[in-house]
């Protein structure tokens, strides 16, 4: 019996411990993530792939993989079960595609542009029970 207690005891102290990690790292990447966006806000973005420019377009691109950790992961296998959004599975999503725009938005200042026309996203999922997800951003970097 004292076996199974501790077995339970030491499982819920790393799972709390894995929770609060995962939540810190979570909450540092997003306040990077803001702070990054704000530097880059003069870059302009338009999905209108059909805009015509005098000014010469580079193709540029970015990517990036997020990983859920695993409270992600329980908790979305609980709400996968019940039916309705994955709200775990969402901000992943949401942190790897500001990521990838963040990216492609350096990559545009890095080659002197200041807008992005025509830009795509694509989104893969990764990994067995979708546990990383990839997001492909690209377009072409304009200076006016």
């Amino acid at each position: 019996m004292e076996g199974l207690i501790f077995k339970i005891v030491l499982f819920v102290l790393l799972f709390s411990i894995g929770w609060l990690v995962g939540r810190h790292v979570e909450q540092k990447h997003l306040r990077e993530l803001e702070e990054k966006e704000k530097k880059l806000a003069h870059i302009k973005m338009d999905t209108n792939k059909f805009q015509t420019s005098q000014n010469s377009g580079q193709l540029i691109e970015s990517n990036v993989v997020i990983s859920n950790d695993y409270f992600k992961y329980v908790i979305a296998q609980i709400q996968n079960f019940f039916g309705g959004r994955l709200t775990t599975y969402e901000s992943v999503v949401d942190r790897a595609r500001r990521e990838a725009i963040v990216r492609l938005k350096q990559k545009a200042v890095d080659v002197g542009a200041n807008q992005i026309m025509g830009l795509r996203l694509s989104t893969t999922e990764l990994g067995m029970e979708g546990g990383m997800v990839e997001v492909f951003a690209y377009g072409t970097a304009i200076k006016y």
